[in-house]
């Protein structure tokens, strides 16, 4: 499949959800075309939207207050235009409580791994591993809900499922940062539900 054609809507919301990225990821995140998408970013770093910085050795982008605020726009009419205000905000409320559980079951781990009471190579308990499933589950079956009305919501499951199976014989797969972990995807998720709607954290 080629890429698509940049919008600066996906260009900005990419730079959001990444944090700090560089042009590649930044294009990679929406499959976008990344001659097109370093455009944009120039673009946008000239609109005081985007600031380009180097830190540890590696050089990226992210987004300036003024590009948070412009790409909120954006994404408020992208939720206008496709008439999708009241099923996002329904995913929103049933995700919630869901969440509380994944950020409880991952700060369990963190804690355990910090204190020392448990190793990474040590594996999790049943009730721990019993919430990422569940979490699981239910982000599917939401996703084809968010799909219908907004498609840049695709992808998710399948990067939590791939997150899932490593963590069989790797378990710092559930809270890494330096990977694509089911913590960092699942905090992904949620901030792309809340930008979606404007909800401030």
């Amino acid at each position: 499949m080629s890429p698509r054609q940049p919008s600066l809507l996906l260009t900005l919301h990419a730079m959001r959800l990444l944090g700090f990225a560089d042009t590649e990821p930044v294009a990679e995140r929406f499959g976008q075309d990344p001659l097109g998408v370093e455009g944009l970013l120039i673009d946008a770093g000239c609109n005081g939207w985007a600031t380009r910085a180097s830190f540890a050795g590696s050089g990226g982008w992210s987004l300036t207050v003024a590009g948070r605020a412009e790409n909120e726009r954006l994404l408020a009419e992208e939720l206008n235009a496709a008439g999708a205000h009241q099923p996002v905000t329904a995913v929103q409320a049933e995700f919630s409580p869901v969440n509380n559980d994944v950020v409880a079951a991952c700060s369990k781990l963190q804690l355990q791994w910090i204190s020392g009471r448990r190793q990474q190579n040590d594996g999790i308990d049943e009730e721990t591993q019993l919430t990422f499933t569940r979490a699981l589950t239910a982000l599917r079956a939401l996703k084809a809900r968010l799909t219908a009305v907004l498609p840049r919501f695709s992808g998710y499951t399948k990067r939590l499922e791939q997150a899932v199976a490593n963590a069989a014989t790797d378990p710092g797969w559930y809270t890494a940062t330096d990977r694509d972990s089911f913590h960092r995807i699942w905090f992904e998720v949620h901030e792309d539900l809340i930008a979606t709607l404007g909800i401030r954290r």
